[in-house]
């Protein structure tokens, strides 16, 4: 007689079933979905943070040389946008060299010596009779100090705060 005739046939294992997930699946969506909800306030808040400059450059792109009062409404800009994102400073007490100074501290400092000599020529010419000759010049200034200087870093508003406190 064969010992084999004895055994009886294999049985497989039932299958593992899909559902419900192991622990590790659920912490693993959990941490997921809300990553994907602070990634979404994050983009929501600089959006949003963001608005002022974006409409300040969209005015800016409105105003040509023809206007008659173009310097003055490239001056009025920067106020207004300063005014947004200063909120902790007194921009809009500001004039002649204190603004200057205002304008040149809050802009990266590669730009600041030929930035500084421009924005001192756009205040000279609001006080003078209209001439458009530097026009182009003050106008890309003017983006240069909206697209570089807004929003503020951290640090440029302490720095800012504590000259003009």
């Amino acid at each position: 007689m064969n010992p084999l005739d004895n055994l009886k046939d294999i049985h497989a294992p039932s299958a593992i079933d899909v559902w419900p997930p192991a622990y590790g699946w659920w912490i693993l969506a959990m941490l997921i979905l809300v990553a994907i909800v602070l990634t979404s306030i994050w983009a929501i808040k600089s959006y949003n943070v963001r608005a002022a400059k974006r409409q300040a450059l969209q005015e800016l792109a409105l105003i040509d040389r023809q206007d008659k009062d173009g310097l003055a409404k490239l001056n009025q800009l920067l106020k207004r946008a300063a005014i947004r994102y200063f909120t902790s400073i007194n921009v809009h007490q500001m004039y002649g060299e204190d603004w200057i100074k205002f304008l040149s501290t809050s802009i990266n400092k590669k730009q600041n010596k030929e930035f500084v000599k421009n924005i001192t020529g756009l205040q000279q010419s609001l006080y003078q009779q209209a001439s458009t000759d530097n026009f182009d010049s003050y106008k890309k200034h003017t983006s240069d100090w909206l697209r570089n200087a807004l929003p503020p870093k951290k640090s440029v508003i302490k720095q800012l705060e504590q000259e003009h406190a």
